[in-house]
């Protein structure tokens, strides 16, 4: 049995881009052809125009296409059964405050009408948690998706011996606690939220961050606050070894592959009780989750964790093993794999 899919993903600037890429080596992992095929960064606002500036029978060699919902619909042309992956939905109310008024018109006026086109005409819709699966259902109606939640790659993402925090990973510092954020410097990630934080901890706790993928914006917006650029994927696995603890005050995720790399590396998470953030860390065994917007329980959670190493060695043990058994390649390949191998109409040679 040969199945061969092509996963179509035009650039991106967030956890979409490593969602795509952890399924491709994941479902090859499990002894299946994958391609990813990646497209200029337009095809994110047009993808309507993919059919146009492919060349002729770009799909040939496969038996299955799939591709994010603001682009699954523009897949149908191929003739292959389509599948599409929901990571998050724009049009949740829960996103609006958080965005510009050019971001809310259009996810309002275009990108919700590309998520509802491809969730209604995909051959199978695959959502990424069941806080996903609760919105596709009561926006768009569709009751038949399959949770498949993001995969980490365990055997990358994984801790030091020990759980010993290297100090190779992050710029140096005299910092007795070294926090983490991974992420776009957005509101929806929380990060206007980090300053605050920080203001509310001790004067050696330093926060290190990354730039996502929207590069640098000036200087660090407090004192102990470190920009890190945007690491590769070694640098990230050695930046989250090197850190004792991840910060992630983001407002919305579908997910949250940020807090599941860390976990993977054996850190504990400061996170949000939000969104899909819930279904990743377990509060009070893995890590812990403050409403939303609450600066001070935020900053509580974190020295709670910065003051007790053995705490953070319990947490940092029981995310691990969480990770590896939840959300590890094996599970995302497999589940592929199954998905597959039922979809109607599927040609399968040999």
């Amino acid at each position: 049995m040969t199945i061969r899919a092509l996963y179509v993903s035009p650039v991106g600037r967030g956890g979409v881009d490593f969602g795509i890429q952890n399924i491709t080596r994941s479902v090859r992992a499990a002894g299946l052809g994958a391609e990813l095929l990646r497209l200029p960064e337009i095809y994110n606002f047009a993808p309507f125009l993919i059919p146009y500036g492919l060349p002729q029978g770009w799909w040939r060699g496969f038996n299955v296409v799939q591709g994010r919902s603001r682009v699954g619909f523009a897949l149908r042309s191929t003739g292959l059964p389509v599948v599409t992956t929901v990571h998050h939905l724009t049009t949740d109310p829960a996103l609006r405050p958080y965005s510009s008024l050019a971001q809310r018109l259009f996810y309002q006026l275009i990108e919700s009408r590309y998520d509802g086109y491809s969730i209604k005409q995909a051959d199978a819709v695959v959502c990424v948690s069941r806080f996903t699966q609760r919105q596709v259902e009561q926006i768009y109606g569709r009751k038949d998706t399959v949770l498949i939640f993001d995969g980490i790659d365990t055997s990358v993402f994984k801790p030091t011996p020990g759980f010993v925090r290297r100090d190779d990973g992050l710029p140096a510092s005299m910092a007795r606690i070294r926090l983490l954020f991974v992420g776009n410097r957005t509101r929806r990630k929380g990060f206007d939220l980090l300053p605050q934080i920080m203001d509310r901890l001790p004067a050696d706790y330093q926060l290190f961050y990354t730039s996502g993928f929207q590069g640098s914006h000036g200087a660090p917006p407090h004192p102990r606050m470190t920009p890190i650029g945007a690491p590769d994927r070694a640098g990230l696995v050695a930046a989250y070894q090197s850190c004792d603890l991840l910060l992630f005050p983001s407002r919305l995720e579908g997910f949250g592959i940020a807090p599941a790399e860390a976990l993977a590396c054996g850190r504990p998470v400061v996170t949000t009780n939000a969104g899909a953030l819930p279904e990743v860390v377990d509060h009070g065994q893995n890590g812990f989750l403050a409403a939303c917007n609450d600066v001070t329980a935020f900053a509580d959670y974190v020295r709670t964790l910065g003051e007790d190493a053995g705490l953070r060695y319990r947490f940092g043990a029981h995310g691990r093993a969480k990770v590896v058994r939840t959300f590890g390649y094996d599970q995302l390949g497999q589940s592929f794999k199954q998905l597959y191998a039922q979809l109607p109409g599927l040609y399968v040679d040999g």
